[in-house]
């Protein structure tokens, strides 16, 4: 795949970027950048990996591995290991430590995505359960991730300086390096970051190859995770916005392969019981943890927090359950699901400004560096803060700018980050941020358009100083 996606890309001319950089910098490869960016990427990954695990990257394996885990992390390695077993797409229900009870245990998992439990399985039946081949892949595909922001960058800006500082900062993003020594699905955001470029490349040549392979990625990406369909929806409207009919048509092959990637599991569902699930069954209690009368009556400007049970509202929903008549092959997890989704439609029904409030709340504690209600260590919240700080003011200032020249390669990103951050005010948030990777990795491609816009003005303005300083003397040596 990145032979075709080069194939696609440029060498980056040096006469656009001269004032810029040093001579040497001039006529870099796209194939380098990319490059040296998936290898920084790499590296802190595994650095921090190794600072946080040491000898257990080597000793821990086996059954040992799978209880080290907890909350998803340890959902995704059951579901793995379950597949491995032959039992199918469930949550293995093998004997766990005291403390480590997990939901559904033994039953269908279908509150969870599928792409990544089989690429977990995937990964561990070679060398088993361990960190030997799991780590140094997910490290991998962490840098691959920051090379496709950097190309991103690089196709959207074409300026160099904007490019690095967009690649870096995602390589050095706090939640994937943590993430990337631990099963999480976030570890497969390249897909996200390579159904982007790719879409870039479709949109300058027209050609069918990408659009067939901008489909296919985007149906990997929601595969992975449910909200990949923001990155389709953003891909539609930003087409739809140029007027332009041929395109509209071609973006049309863009989301059917998407569909038809996704389409075998839905089927796979529907056929095995008998309800609709196109990706996995967790909206509706992902509406009920993030709007409830537990967070409800906490004040309009306190940090929004929904991290904590409310036994009223499961107390609705198991009532719910019981009222009504379902088929018996219907997974628990998606009898839950849409319990849950029917108890909070009723709440934000009866309660219009208290979900309002709450979607408020999400909004401006998502935009912070870290919830200030989590429990972090002091490194935990410094590091992120040092980030947010790099990023995020630039970002924001550089999408607003930026926007005002209407192009669909910008529009692109500009919806998508405010696609992701709307989607979080709507539904839920967690202090961890994971949520918000699909603006944050966007966001750096604007920061780093902002950076380079503002020290190039800074060295015209210094140029011209200069100049004049120049003149000034010649008149008064004349």
């Amino acid at each position: 795949m990145l032979r075709f996606v080069f194939k696609g890309c440029r060498r980056l001319p040096g006469t656009q970027n001269t004032t810029e950089f040093p001579h040497h910098f001039g006529r870099i490869s796209t194939k380098r950048l990319f490059l040296i960016l998936v290898v920084v990427g790499f590296g802190l990954r595994i650095g921090y990996g190794v600072v946080r695990y040491r000898s257990r990257l080597i000793h821990l394996s086996g059954q040992s591995f799978v209880e080290s885990w907890d909350h998803d992390a340890l959902n995704h390695v059951l579901i793995a290991k379950a597949l491995l077993a032959g039992k199918g797409y469930i949550v293995d229900d093998c004997a766990l430590p005291i403390g480590k009870d997990v939901p559904y245990a033994g039953q269908e998992a279908l509150f969870k995505a599928p792409f990544y439990q089989f690429f977990l399985a995937g990964i561990f039946a070679v060398p088993g359960f361990s960190f030997k081949l799991f780590f140094p892949l997910q490290a991998l595909l962490g840098g691959l991730s920051a090379g496709f922001v950097g190309l991103i960058t690089w196709k959207v800006f074409r300026r160099l300086n904007a490019a690095w500082f967009a690649g870096i900062s995602a390589a050095a993003h706090p939640t994937l390096v943590n993430s990337a020594s631990q099963p999480y699905n976030e570890n497969l955001f390249f897909f996200y970051a390579a159904s982007i470029l790719v879409f870039l490349f479709w949109f300058q040549t027209q050609q069918s190859k990408w659009a067939l392979l901008c489909g296919i990625l985007a149906g990997m990406c929601t595969l992975t995770r449910e909200n990949g369909t923001i990155l389709l929806a953003a891909m539609a409207l930003s087409i739809w916005s140029t007027t332009d009919i041929q395109s509209e048509v071609r973006c049309a092959v863009v989301l059917l392969t998407a569909v038809a990637v996704v389409a075998p599991w839905t089927i796979r569902n529907y056929v095995q019981f008998g309800v609709f699930v196109p990706v996995s069954s967790i909206m509706g209690m992902d509406f009920k943890e993030g709007n409830n009368v537990c967070i409800a009556s906490e004040g309009l400007f306190r940090p929004y927090w929904a991290e904590v049970p409310c036994p009223s509202v499961d107390r609705q929903v198991r009532a719910e359950i019981e009222s009504r008549v379902w088929e018996s092959r219907i997974p628990a997890a998606v009898l839950r699901d849409r319990a849950s989704q029917r108890v909070t439609a009723q709440f934000i029904l009866a309660h219009p400004g208290t979900y309002t409030k709450l979607a408020f709340r999400r909004f401006w504690t998502t935009l912070l560096p870290y919830d200030p209600r989590g429990h972090q260590h002091f490194y935990e919240r410094a590091v992120p803060l040092l980030y947010w700080v790099l990023v995020f003011p630039a970002g924001i200032s550089g999408m607003f700018v930026g926007l005002h020249r209407v192009e669909t390669e910008r529009a692109l990103l500009g919806l998508l980050i405010l696609l992701n951050l709307i989607s979080i005010a709507a539904v839920l948030y967690w202090s961890d941020l994971r949520f918000r990777l699909g603006s944050d990795l966007l966001l750096t491609c604007f920061a780093g358009w902002a950076y380079a816009k503002f020290f190039q003005r800074h060295s015209s303005l210094e140029r011209q100083h200069g100049f004049d300083n120049r003149l000034k003397t010649l008149d008064q040596a004349a």
